[in-house]
């Protein structure tokens, strides 16, 4: 057998065998997690811009220049290849999470270069989607805005939320932060209205964990009665888990049924007089529990279809209805957080009195005058040493090459005008000098 090549040597369409990994244990794992290991099989699906993509086991992977660098291969006879399997299924995801989650790191994983950024009809705001196969499932992903809510106060929301209840997508995969599960599930409970099965991605683990905070993610799953997906994006774990959860899902080996928040149990009565008013009214693709949610909370888009559709007497209702209950908005939100709460409360904990994360300790000492101002003292000390230790020096060294430099071409242009050397010697190169 001929001696193993790099994988980086190997073109476009070109299919192998992967022999090994050298890249220590960290990179091995990170690699193995994606199915690239010792023994698998492969085929180089699309070079381009630095990027390697690689499809291993059906699903394609983007390897940068330097984790490419570092796997061996031997390039075997395409007639003894595995070729890709013909698409059987297709399914449309939508990946929506709050800004600083993750969201677009979970997206460029699964989709490489396969992705197309434009904007969405009519907006400003950027529209970007990509494939990821995974054997004969082909995954169409829309990575929506980031957005902290779904109400319609902007672009960005409005965006997120239409492309759910319009397009309705067959699965929605909504990236919560670890490190600040609170207000990451206040999203997942308006996206638990829009009636579509959801996974959730718990991603930014090393973080929370870094905080002290622990997550029981069975726990969490049992209280949210969704899969729950725990992941660290930036180091591709969980990305399997997640697309093997996906791929569960289009086969109809998993069953999503989301337990979601409830209105507050003192508003309870006129959530359930609105949403009997608004029932027969709503058409498709709305829902009348989201309809009669959004009502509540004063959101103008929902208010005007329903103002649209119904006749006087049951738009005078609903306004009778609301006018008693001015404080609606607080009662869904209300239920929201006691939702959040008893979700965080089962699932959730900190580290306990009397621990101190790393961070927690230097920022104690550092925050103290006794020890702050020392030490702020001694970093200003620090740098003015290398300023005047390194950077004198340094600069008068470079002064005097200059001026060397300027002595070797003055002969060569005692022709010229006086005006011209005074730029060139004085200004241009002088100037940069002294810079």
């Amino acid at each position: 057998m001929a001696p193993p090549d790099i994988i980086t040597s190997l073109r476009e369409g070109d299919q192998g065998i992967i022999h090994a990994i050298d890249g220590g244990s960290a990179l091995t794992s990170h690699l193995a997690g994606m199915g690239i290991v010792a023994g698998a099989r492969f085929r180089i699906a699309q070079v381009s811009g630095g990027l390697i993509v690689v499809q291993v086991s059906g699903t394609r992977i983007a390897l940068g220049q330097g984790e490419a660098s570092k796997i061996s291969v031997y390039k075997i006879d395409p007639a003894d290849a595995v070729c890709e399997p013909p698409v059987e299924k297709e399914i449309t995801v939508a990946l929506i999470g709050q800004p600083n989650v993750g969201k677009s790191t979970i997206f460029n994983i699964l989709t490489g270069l396969s992705q197309h950024v434009g904007n969405w009809p009519g907006k400003t705001v950027e529209k970007k989607e990509g494939e990821h196969r995974a054997d004969n499932l082909l995954i169409r992903i829309i990575d929506l805005p980031g957005t902290y809510s779904l109400t319609s106060f902007s672009e960005e929301e409005r965006v997120a939320r239409d492309f759910i209840i319009r397009e309705k997508p067959d699965l929605v995969i909504l990236v919560l932060n670890a490190a600040a599960l609170e207000r990451s599930l206040y999203l997942l409970s308006e996206v638990l209205l829009l009636n579509r099965p959801v996974i959730a991605a718990i991603n930014m683990l090393d973080v929370a964990s870094g905080q002290g905070i622990q997550i029981n993610m069975k726990t969490l799953q049992d209280e949210l009665a969704i899969p729950v997906i725990p992941m660290v994006a930036k180091r591709n774990s969980g990305i399997k888990e997640l697309v093997d959860q996906i791929s569960a899902f289009a086969v109809g080996g998993v069953k999503i049924q989301p337990d979601g928040p409830e209105v507050s149990a003192d508003h309870l009565q006129i959530y359930q007089e609105i949403l009997r008013t608004v029932r027969p009214l709503i058409p498709e693709p709305y829902t009348a529990e989201w309809t009669a949610v959004k009502i509540m909370e004063g959101d103008p888009e929902a208010t005007g279809l329903v103002e649209k559709l119904a006749d006087k007497t049951a738009w005078k209702h609903v306004q009778s209805l609301l006018s008693k209950h001015e404080d609606a908005l607080h009662a869904v939100v209300n239920g929201r957080y006691d939702w959040i709460e008893k979700v965080t409360r089962a699932s959730m904990s900190r580290f306990k009195m009397g621990e101190v994360v790393l961070t927690d300790r230097i920022d104690h000492i550092l925050t103290r005058p006794v020890f702050g101002i020392p030490i702020l003292l001694a970093i200003m000390a620090f740098v003015f040493f290398l300023t005047y230790s390194i950077g004198v020096p340094l600069q008068t060294r470079l002064a005097d090459l200059i001026q060397q430099f300027i002595a070797f071409c003055t002969p060569a242009t005692s022709g010229w005008p006086a005006w011209l050397q005074g730029m060139l010697f004085n200004g241009v190169i002088g100037g940069a000098g002294s810079v």
